[in-house]
């Protein structure tokens, strides 16, 4: 089942993290390189109809998103056989294929909803988020093409760019790929490690921990940025010597020697219990 486009939205409002603007190959960590593709470069959304659109909202005095739902009603209506009610025509429910300026009319309702609840401005929101659809394009296509490399995509500068990182040398299709999109790109080549390796390990010691006897609840988040994978344990009783407790877990070590464990013990429920093997 896909994922609602306002938890896409969600998720990428969560991935936002602020950053710096570099122009060119930068240096990187030790063993990494860096190739960062300016937003100056890149190629500029092009929405017409939007554009028009906003203007007519502002000749109007109505507001933008009422004006884009209007057209989307009058669009849908014309390109389909079946009679509509116009005033209670929901274009965004019965025509899932209505799209302005390429991007699907459900969506420009979802930024919709999405902008009164982060308190911004339907304007914004779709120049902020207009092009997830054609990103997540590309970024799909970097992820199929190169499975066992990527080591894991971010979005960085308040969704004004992305982070692309590969566990090896950044590949030349990548940067194809990458100069295709509407934002500044950074990719980092050398990390030593792929999100898949990461997601294993992360898997691997969650599934140890989860058959420990001592342990009551578990959590782990891999951070690709760093290759960590950070776990917080809830034992079943609280350790006086936290290290030596750490120690009798025995846990497993990720076979990729660029990935780490950290582990931090929690007094409270961290996750729901789940029985391990039997």
């Amino acid at each position: 089942m896909k994922r609602s486009c306002l938890a896409v939205l969600a998720l990428l409002a969560s991935l936002c993290a602020c950053g710096q603007t570099v122009a060119g190959s930068v240096p990187g960590a030790a063993g990494t390189e860096t190739i960062v593709l300016p937003r100056a470069d890149q190629p500029k959304p092009h929405r017409p109809t939007l554009e028009r659109l906003k203007r007519e909202a502002a000749a109007s005095g109505r507001p933008l998103e009422e004006v884009v739902k209007r057209y989307a009603a009058r669009l849908a209506a014309t390109a389909s056989p079946r009679p509509t009610d116009f005033d209670g025509y929901d274009p965004a429910a019965t025509e899932p294929a209505v799209a302005i300026d390429g991007i699907p009319y459900a969506e420009l309702v979802d930024l919709g909803t999405f902008a009164r609840s982060e308190g911004i401005s339907y304007e914004e929101a779709i120049d902020r988020f207009g092009s997830q659809s054609s990103d997540s394009r590309v970024i799909d296509e970097l992820h199929a093409e190169f499975p066992d490399e990527i080591s894991g995509v971010a979005y960085v500068d308040d969704h004004q760019g992305l982070r692309v990182g590969f566990k090896g040398p950044i590949p030349a299709r990548a940067i194809e790929l990458a100069r295709t999109l509407p934002m500044e790109v950074t990719l980092i080549g050398g990390k030593g490690f792929s999100a898949a390796e990461l997601r294993h390990a992360q898997d691997t010691v969650v599934s140890w921990l989860r058959s420990r006897p001592e342990v009551a609840t578990v959590t782990a988040h891999a951070d690709d940025e760093t290759g960590r994978v950070e776990v917080t344990v809830q034992p079943k009783v609280m350790p006086d010597d936290a290290e030596e407790f750490r120690r009798g877990l025995e846990l497993p070590q990720p076979d990729n020697p660029h990935i780490t464990l950290q582990v931090t013990l929690s007094a409270d429920s961290i996750a729901v219990p789940q029985q391990g093997p039997q």
